[in-house]
């Protein structure tokens, strides 16, 4: 819990006042003195880096540093001026005490412990996002981080560190996943290629967080984000998605039209079979409508670098051989000149023309799919039909 009780026992009236703390000084941040009654004359003991505050009534009063102090009305103006400290003698008077460790701890860990959503901005897939880190702090203002978490501590008190991280971890995340989003947003980075951009990430969330952080009295020193993950799967997705992505612009819109085409099969909301068919309508014609102006482009920017041929002559390398008898044709005969036979052998690809093996699941020039989905009852056909197989529906 970050909370350890003092066993030590409350006198009436103390004389000799000191907290040495655990022997590893980073154990501990936070001590309220185990009690309230006191004597002008007392000695006030406060080790090195260390800080004792007198607290009485909601303020926050005379703040005293390392050494050995003789506690009366000289050295205790603000609680003097507040209950008016008779001089001399061995006055009793009641306040709060507090103990604030000074030394830096550089071990804090902060951390999401639910995953955050957002939409990667260059493949644009959901994703989980988590992130963890480091940083250090420093009690700075002794006065304002005692006023600020006084109301949570007891009598007999001590507070670690962790008791103080769980207070600002909320605050720490809300700000990185504010500042990741905005970021990778802004920069177009894809969760793939975030890990050389954690250290300006880093530095930017640290002046992000400092305001706030000083509000309660605290420095923080070297915020580091050690990691921004995703899960497994959504990484290798992505991973997916790049490489589709490096074959060409057309294959990657083409492969996104199918995966929302399958999922619309998937999904048994989704108005039913004829919805269904609908929906996957629109993707086919998506993906061939651009097919069609991809090969439209490539075909024209190829016609533009052929040297020019003579009609009349059939040479060896303007010639194609059917596949027949063997006869050679001039390039684009659809039908041999000799046997009457096709010259077309394998699958043609509904969106570009190109011939295919038979076999092949995919167009080779487009990646268009080799088969035709009926819009009414899904089935897939050969795309040499004109109607479905299944239902007899006219097929695109």
């Amino acid at each position: 819990m970050g909370l350890f009780s003092n066993k030590s026992t409350d006198q009436a009236l103390i004389d000799r006042i000191k907290f040495d703390g655990p022997s590893d000084a980073s154990d501990w941040i936070l001590y309220k003195y185990p009690s309230e009654s006191f004597v002008l004359g007392s000695q006030l003991i406060v080790n090195q880096s260390q800080e004792a505050l007198f607290y009485k009534g909601g303020e926050a009063l005379d703040l005293f540093g390392p050494g050995t102090h003789t506690l009366q009305t000289g050295n205790l103006p603000l609680l003097n001026k507040l209950v008016n400290l008779p001089f001399g003698g061995q006055t009793p008077f009641s306040a709060e005490i507090y103990y604030v460790n000074k030394t830096t701890k550089l071990d804090m860990s902060w951390g999401t412990q639910t995953p955050f959503e957002m939409e990667d901005p260059k493949y644009g897939l959901i994703v989980s996002v988590r992130s963890y880190g480091t940083f250090g702090m420093r009690i700075q203002d002794t006065r304002h981080f005692v006023t600020e978490l006084v109301g949570a501590l007891p009598q007999g008190v001590m507070c670690t560190p962790s008791f103080v991280l769980n207070y600002f971890n909320g605050l720490v995340v809300n700000k990185v996943k504010t500042i990741v989003s905005s970021f990778m947003l802004k920069q177009q980075v894809s969760f793939l290629q975030v890990t050389p951009y954690l250290e300006e990430l880093s530095k930017t969330c640290e002046q992000a967080i400092l305001e706030e952080f000083e509000r309660f009295g605290v420095e923080i020193i070297n915020f580091y984000i050690s990691s921004i993950s995703v899960p497994k799967d959504q990484f290798a997705k992505l991973r997916e998605m790049k490489e589709e992505l490096a074959l060409g612009q057309q294959f990657y819109t083409q492969r996104r039209s199918l995966d929302i085409m399958e999922k619309l099969a998937d999904n048994p909301g989704a108005g039913g079979i004829a919805s269904m068919g609908a929906g996957l309508g629109i993707g086919l014609g998506f993906a061939q409508n651009s097919s069609n102006m991809f090969a439209q482009v490539q075909n024209n920017a190829e016609l533009q670098t052929q040297p020019q041929k003579s009609e009349l002559s059939v040479q060896p390398s303007d010639s194609q051989k059917c596949p027949h008898c063997g006869n050679q044709n001039p390039l684009g005969q659809k039908f041999c000149g000799h046997c009457g036979q096709s010259m077309v052998v394998g699958v043609k690809c509904p969106s570009c023309g190109q011939i295919n093996p038979q076999g092949q699941a995919f167009c080779g020039a487009c990646g268009t799919k080799l088969v035709k989905i009926c819009p009414a009852c899904g089935k897939e056909n050969d795309p040499t039909q004109k109607f479905c197989g299944n239902c007899g529906h006219l097929l695109s």
